[in-house]
């Protein structure tokens, strides 16, 4: 069922949830191209009894296009809407796109956060030594304007009219595709904190294989980090499969040793 919650003048956060709502809180941080309707990514954390609260980030879906000035930001965001659902105390799921700003959250709420999932995580693209390593143009001073003509031409100028039945398609390319222009712009920038600050155990897995975010980025970002377990696998960046054993395998049982 999605709901929204308002903040900063009037701008709308849509966010959606799954699960039992008296199960344990996950907050899931989706990814670049991507949907909140997409829940039947984590049908086994459903069926584990855990709350799935899926936020939509700033242009996606329903939430407004509202312009943030970094990814810190969105800790402050994020905070308004835990506030509102009253929540004491919750995991991350962050996907690809969705690591940064799942590392947002933990440093701006360290006392809210229990632990930090990350699965093919972006990197630290705020450190110019990853920035060097990073396969992809990137240009620091654009507007979220050009970088919403990047993404148009990138992700969605082949899009066909089957394509645009797809949830993620759709609330990716809402509101003049502002939603992933404005992940684009921010992460090479300053994200108004640094990873060394952040307090929270992180569980990181990445691919040694992955062709859109290169494994030394990864590796990289998980050493700044100061309590990061980074497991190894191989395989493509993202597919439904991996990201269940992923799930299953690290999430789950983590949960079962406590």
């Amino acid at each position: 069922m999605k709901h929204i919650v308002e903040y900063k003048n009037g701008n709308v956060l849509s966010y959606a949830e799954y699960g039992k709502r008296n199960g344990y809180p996950i907050l899931v941080q989706h990814g670049l191209i991507a949907s909140v309707n997409d829940y039947r990514l984590f049908d086994r954390l459903i069926k584990a009894g855990n709350r799935l609260i899926c936020p939509a980030r700033p242009g996606y879906g329903q939430s407004s296009p509202y312009q943030m000035s970094n990814i810190a930001e969105w800790g402050e965001i994020i905070s308004i809407l835990v506030n509102n659902l009253g929540l004491s105390q919750f995991d991350i799921l962050g996907m690809s796109s969705g690591a940064p700003y799942s590392y947002a959250i933990g440093y701006k709420i360290p006392d809210k956060v229990r632990r930090i999932y990350i699965f093919s995580g972006t990197p630290a693209l705020y450190d110019d030594q990853v920035l060097e390593l990073w396969p992809y143009p990137v240009e620091k001073n654009a507007s979220i304007a050009e970088m919403a003509r990047v993404a148009k031409e990138i992700f969605f100028s082949n899009v066909t009219e089957e394509d645009l039945l797809r949830d993620d398609i759709k609330d990716s390319m809402m509101n003049d595709c502002f939603g992933v222009a404005q992940d684009l712009r921010l992460r090479c920038i300053g994200w108004g904190f640094v990873l060394s600050e952040l307090s929270k155990t992180v569980y990181m897995e990445h691919s040694q294989t992955d062709r859109e975010v290169p494994f030394v980025t990864a590796k990289m970002t998980a050493k700044m980090i100061p309590n990061c377990r980074l497991k190894v696998r191989k395989g493509e960046h993202f597919s439904e499969e991996i990201l269940d054993q992923f799930i299953q395998n690290i999430m789950l049982k983590q949960e079962e040793s406590q």
